[in-house]
């Protein structure tokens, strides 16, 4: 009887052991298909089938490109670029997709786009589609160009503004689409302020964005220069929805509680943007 329990025990153990393989090996194999069929759709068939050993050899180590259990796009794309296997010349100029998804507001996310692009160079472009349905945005762009717009130059600008590339998809020969998360939204050219703080600020434009360590507390803002100015502060959330617009009379320094939910803030002088040209410091009490 207990020669039998034991044959039992190690059979079931045994089919454990080989049902715990099993499922790695399909894990592995999952990984290793998703990995293959996004660099197939992105180069294509034909170069893919035309390069397969180089691929498989700078893909060897299948893990390095996932990262978090996710497979990190960026890197991917990356290595593709840099081992001249992305083709990004177009026979002609031609019209040029491109299609951006991410949980934010479309201001947010058409707001980065358009930043993106002007850094990158670009200085037209148009807005075909912009949808927002259940706390994602989708914006589409589309320009005439002789390349595809550079997707890892793309991506670092778009980082800059908090957002992580989750996917890449070729939809079509003229049309791309960058699959975007946004844990932590950024505005480049903001300054960061934390509670306790005070710092000084010149922007030759007039015009200030900050972005808040915290919503609760003041606000002090004193010109530089002690001339006063016309007042107008914006207080935005994280997808730069705007929570309120704060026009006042004209004066020198300014005293205000931050609004609930606030990231960032905008300061600019409602008449004219010379008052505040030559700098303003900020006390956050």
């Amino acid at each position: 009887m207990v020669k039998i329990f034991i044959i039992a025990l190690c059979i079931s153990l045994s089919f454990g052991v080989d049902n715990a393989n099993s499922t790695q090996t399909a894990i592995q194999t999952n990984q290793i298909g998703l990995l293959q069929s996004r660099i197939l759709n992105i180069i294509g068939e034909n170069s893919f089938n035309r390069n397969r050993i180089f691929i498989n050899k700078l893909f060897a180590n299948e893990e390095s490109f996932y990262q978090n259990g996710a497979l990190d796009m960026y890197k991917v794309v990356f290595t593709l670029q840099t081992n001249g296997l992305l083709k990004l010349k177009f026979s002609q100029p031609q019209e040029f997709n491109v299609v951006f998804v991410s949980q934010t507001s479309p201001i947010f996310l058409l707001r980065s786009i358009n930043k993106s692009l002007s850094y990158m160079g670009y200085s037209y472009w148009t807005t075909n589609e912009a949808i927002y349905q259940d706390d994602i945005s989708k914006i589409k762009i589309s320009l005439v160009t002789e390349h595809i717009i550079d997707p890892i130059s793309l991506l670092n600008e778009l980082s800059k503004n908090g957002f992580i590339c989750m996917n890449i998809i070729r939809n079509s020969n003229s049309e791309w689409e960058y699959n975007l998360a946004l844990p932590n939204s950024k505005i480049p050219d903001s300054t960061f302020i934390s509670k306790g703080n005070s710092i000084n600020i010149t922007e030759i434009i007039g015009e200030y964005w900050l972005e808040v360590g915290s919503y609760n507390g003041r606000l002090e803002i004193y010109t530089l220069n002690s001339r006063s100015f016309n007042p107008r502060i914006i207080f935005f959330d994280k997808n730069l929805n705007i929570l309120k617009v704060q026009t006042l009379s004209r004066r020198n320094n300014v005293n205000i509680s931050i609004i609930e939910n606030t990231k960032f803030i905008q300061i600019k002088d409602s008449v004219s943007s010379s008052n505040l040209k030559s700098g303003i410091n900020i006390r956050f009490r």
